[in-house]
């Protein structure tokens, strides 16, 4: 068990360190960007212009990874109508989406397996900016505690709970210490905060181009304060110095120029090579989606319904692989939230096996019906039925379609027999 020493030099470098980065790339994707803080210059236009590529990069990313849900099957039927109800309980596919969202924009997220009852386990996201691992040193980190810090609407103070494999021990931290409120244990039997990793870095998708988009704000901001300064074109008139206020406000109000022999009114307005920036523009938009490793989905060649499902999966591989790798990351911590739910069953007398427990994440891509019907026809006879229909974006639950199907097929068969 850590002491108070230990757990006090854990928040204060969590809060000097990570803290400012994770509300940072959260502040980007709330559109909160740099642009908004930058100088202002009092006698020129001012436009800052937000251009939301951060929260569209993470909403796409989560669309596509988790906007179908995690499928589960298990070879055990007890062990698998216990994930389909304390999931249905836990409205899972919201909690595993809003952990995908954290994941995409601060790289890392964080649940916390709770209960009032223990026949009902519970599990909730927690706010990034509030929770600490706190691993070992071995080869293979193993998760020593975890510490949440938060600071209740109702109070002034901040509290901190501290959770091991064997209990919760609240504080309340008054600034320099940390004063003990209580101890309350557990059953799951390990640190009951699952922690998810967007990747081996812990980096959010958007993270690599925040100075890309940070350069699209600034050009676009530009062309706009350019143009509204520009609006207005400028009248100069030559041979004509003795022109004072009063002149100008009868040429405004008669729109008439009395010039001298040799004088002269022209507008005046400013020369922008309109050409050179709108591609500028396009090449930094293009960098942001593919140094993130992103598509672009309202490009023509994706949203124009032009290309085959083949083409798209080509145009989608960067993408893939990179969601591919969140994927492995993602079914090792939903790995050890069942383990954790089924040890905690286990202390109960319940006996659920969290091996045999199986997940299946089905990408959230259009359209392709015709492709996808093709490839469980040629499937059907090779791999089991079951196996088959999880392949099918069209099937959300593939138990309950499987349930369906035999009790279809059920009145067929009495007939046959009759």
């Amino acid at each position: 068990m850590p002491n108070e020493s230990e757990i006090l030099a854990r928040l204060t470098a969590f809060m000097r360190t990570e803290l400012p980065r994770l509300k940072r790339l959260g502040a980007y994707y709330l559109g909160r960007h740099g642009i908004l803080r930058a100088p202002r210059d009092p006698g020129k236009p001012d436009n800052r212009l937000v251009n939301s590529f951060c929260r569209n990069i993470t909403d796409c990313t989560v669309g596509y990874f988790m906007g179908r849900g995690v499928a589960y099957s298990s070879s055990d039927k007890r062990t698998a109508a216990m994930v389909e109800r304390v999931g249905a309980e836990n409205s899972e596919r919201f909690v595993n989406n809003a952990l995908a969202r954290d994941l995409s924009v601060y790289g890392r997220a964080a649940e916390l397996l709770w209960y009032e009852d223990v026949a009902h386990p519970r599990f909730t996201p927690l706010p990034v900016t509030s929770v600490i691992p706190v691993y070992d040193d071995t080869v293979d980190p193993r998760l020593r505690y975890a510490i949440r810090f938060f600071r209740p609407a109702d109070s002034g103070e901040t509290r901190v709970e501290v959770y091991t494999d064997r209990d919760m021990r609240a504080y309340v931290w008054d600034g320099t210490a940390l004063l003990p409120r209580g101890r309350r244990p557990h059953w799951f039997g390990k640190v009951p905060v699952i922690f998810y990793d967007n990747n081996r870095d812990r980096q959010g998708d958007f993270e690599p181009v925040l100075t890309l988009v940070d350069a699209y704000d600034r050009l676009q901001s530009a062309s706009v304060n350019d143009f509204e300064l520009f609006a207005d074109s400028y009248l100069a008139i030559s041979g004509m110095g003795a022109t004072d206020a009063e002149d100008l406000a009868r040429i405004r109000r008669d729109r008439v120029i009395l010039l001298d022999e040799g004088g002269d009114a022209r507008w005046l307005t400013k020369t922008v090579n309109d050409a050179y920036i709108e591609n500028l523009k396009a090449r930094i938009a293009k960098d942001i989606y593919r140094f993130s490793g992103t598509v672009d989905m309202a490009e023509e060649t994706l949203a124009g319904g032009t290309l085959s499902g083949v083409a798209i999966r080509y145009r989608l591989l960067n993408f893939e692989n990179r969601v591919s790798v969140t994927e492995q990351y993602f079914r090792r911590s939903l790995t050890e939230r069942w383990r954790c739910i089924c040890r905690l069953f286990g202390m109960m007398g319940e006996g659920y096996d969290a091996e045999t427990i199986r997940m299946h994440f089905v990408r959230n891509l259009p359209g392709l019906p015709e492709e996808s019907a093709e490839m469980a026809r040629k499937l059907t006879g090779i791999l089991s039925r079951r196996t088959v229909v999880e392949q099918l974006p069209m099937v959300e639950d593939a138990a309950a379609e499987m349930a369906r199907i035999a009790e279809e097929s059920a009145p067929a068969k009495e007939k046959e027999e009759a």
